[in-house]
């Protein structure tokens, strides 16, 4: 009997082995910044680039979406590397170096270069959102451009972009966030190099 009930037991944890969960396998989604742009005549100084604030609700590597009736919601086993302020710091440092705009772009951060200029983003929208059955990516940054000692405002280089999707799945929406980003990323660069460019000249 207990040699029966052995061989019962070993062939149960045997089966056990062939389950397979039902769950959901997670996607991890990054950004990838856009071809170098050569610059003919880059604004002057070194512009550090702050880490982003952002708004209630987007501080998380869960990748947002909001419906109808101001509703906020995640995606559900879908998320970025890391959350939303560390992905925007990447993607804002890089994108600003590869615009051709300035001469020298760096992340604030220990041991950090000193700089002539400070870039302060804040993320006011980066969701999908849904208008019908049609889906598309917003991202708005509000843009403040630093300098001087002590500490005087610029100007604003603020950005506002609405992309559409395409297909309602998940790579498309991820692909939308990241060419409305990338938009966005280029008007704060342009007002930026702008604004350098008009306080040198007074």
């Amino acid at each position: 009997m207990r040699r029966v009930t052995l061989m019962a037991l070993a062939l149960l944890l045997a089966g056990c082995g062939g389950l397979r969960s039902g769950k959901q396998v997670e996607q991890i989604y990054v950004l990838h910044v856009g071809a170098s742009t050569p610059g003919t005549d880059p604004a002057p100084g070194v512009l550090r680039v702050a880490r982003p604030e952002v708004q209630p609700g987007l501080d998380t590597d869960h990748i947002v979406l909001t419906r109808a009736g101001n509703e906020l919601d995640y995606f559900a086993d879908s998320r970025w590397g890391e959350s939303l302020p560390r992905v925007l710091a990447a993607f804002a440092t890089e994108s600003l170096a590869r615009s051709g705009m300035f001469q020298t772009v760096v992340a604030a951060g220990r041991g950090s270069v000193p700089s002539d200029y400070e870039l302060l983003l804040t993320a006011r929208h980066f969701e999908a959102e849904y208008v019908g059955s049609a889906v598309q990516a917003h991202v708005v940054f509000d843009c403040a451009l630093i300098t001087g000692n002590p500490r005087r405002v610029l100007g604003r280089c603020d950005a506002d972009v609405v992309e559409a999707a395409g297909e309602n799945r998940m790579s498309d929406i991820v692909a939308a966030l990241q060419r409305a980003a990338q938009k966005a990323l280029g008007t704060v660069a342009a007002s930026s190099s702008a604004l350098i460019r008009d306080s040198i000249r007074k």
